[in-house]
């Protein structure tokens, strides 16, 4: 029998964003190579202790403050600057200590998705980078890496632009949930006869897992404005978070569970305005977008990983400002030139969002705008993923 071969999967688990891109890899390598593979699938966390482990929560805790910046935010935006194994510096190195304690007993190929573990760990251990966003900002440039997988033609030129080094770089195509993926065509041709039908739309509302407490008033208030002008929409919150609690007294809002086998969806939202998909952790979140996928028409969210969601599934987008962070303002400037999205700027725009709604239905902008977004780049990032990293590990088959 062949020997299994192994790799560390190595999580920062802060946000939602590289985590997310990782958990579809290894839902990919275990879906068609478990037979070949062992994962050893570690965290910074669990793996960091002392002073380590106390600068890894306090990057998480900036974060989940809305990374609006700060002292800590500025610790966090200098340590993202590192690009170069040889260039990381004391903070990096602090955080960077169990993490490269632990990998000298365990030197086997390791796969990240954060960009600023790479420089940390490239000198021990083969690193391979999934860099899934299509944006490429400078701090993910980043060299020593074996492979850099990058979704698209786009992100591979930014990315040979942006680098200091000539990096190995490989084109996946879009990582998007296979759950959706697998089904695109079928939603896209139920949602382009919907809009084309001029039916009553429904939109789904998402923020990003820092909740930014700008984020989370305009999505309250064009909420409010959609409720006025009589359309449907569905908000998923994080339990006990931001918007979960700006939503508590809304009368409008009544919670919804896909899962609950007697609730329906379609009745329950008959007697209301929005329904809130309340989640605890980030495979709820993404198993309760699957269920209520099938009824999107369009979404609200910032600019980040649910971007493929527009450029791949035909699925318009409504982009929440500010664009907060290195990787949002540039996938929102693809998305503009893409026509598949629209910002949703000030909080009058919020406010008047149910009537900027109706008029991108009546002049047909919401179904161009699902049409320019089907159909242009493959879908199957993460199972191309698993293929290509599993044929290009050391010693493995070529």
């Amino acid at each position: 029998m062949t020997e299994k071969r192994r790799l560390n999967i190595l999580y920062t688990n802060i946000g939602r964003g590289h985590p997310f891109y990782l958990d579809g890899i290894v839902k990919a390598l275990r879906q068609d190579y478990n037979d070949e593979i062992d994962l050893n699938i570690i965290d910074v966390f669990s793996l960091s202790n002392g002073i380590s482990l106390s600068l890894w929560k306090l990057i998480r805790a900036v974060y989940h403050r809305g990374s609006q910046g700060g002292p800590f935010g500025k610790i966090y935006a200098q340590l993202r600057k590192s690009s170069r194994p040889d260039r990381y510096g004391l903070t990096a190195r602090i955080l960077a200590r169990n993490i490269r304690a632990y990998l000298k007993e365990h030197v086997d190929p390791t796969l990240v998705a954060h960009p600023v573990l790479v420089p940390m760990i490239s000198d021990l251990v083969p690193v391979y980078y999934q860099h899934g966003e299509i944006a490429v900002p400078g701090v993910a440039a980043i060299s020593g890496a074996r492979i850099i997988y990058l979704p698209i033609e786009h992100s591979n030129k930014k990315y040979n632009e942006t680098a200091k080094t000539q990096a190995r770089t490989f084109i996946s195509g879009l990582c998007i949930e296979n759950s959706l993926a697998s089904k695109a065509k079928d939603l896209f041709t139920a949602r382009i006869k919907r809009l084309e039908e001029n039916s009553h739309v429904i939109g789904a509302f998402f923020s990003s897992g820092a909740e930014p407490s700008a984020h989370v008033k305009k999505i309250i208030a064009a909420l409010d404005s959609i409720h006025r002008e009589d359309f449907k929409g569905i908000v998923f919150c994080r339990a006990g978070g931001r918007l979960e609690h700006g939503l508590l007294n809304l009368d409008y809002v009544k919670r919804f569970d896909p899962f609950d086998i007697n609730e329906n969806f379609l009745e329950a939202i008959k007697k209301t305005s929005v329904v809130a998909v309340i989640y605890t952790d980030r495979k709820k979140e993404s198993d309760c977008t699957a269920a209520l996928f099938k009824y999107f028409d369009y979404f609200v969210a910032p600019s980040h990983e649910r971007t493929n969601w527009a450029v791949g599934l035909g699925l318009p987008m409504f982009i929440l400002h500010p664009t907060i962070g290195p990787f949002s303002p540039l996938n929102r400037e693809y998305l503009i030139e893409c026509l598949v999205a629209r910002d949703l700027k000030t909080d009058e725009d919020a406010v008047n969002f149910g009537s900027i709604l109706r008029q991108s239905i009546k002049d047909r902008s919401l179904l161009y705008m699902a049409q320019n977004g089907f159909g242009k780049h493959q879908l199957n990032g993460f199972s191309t993923i698993a293929a290509h990293l599993l044929g290009n590990l050391p010693g493995n088959r070529q």
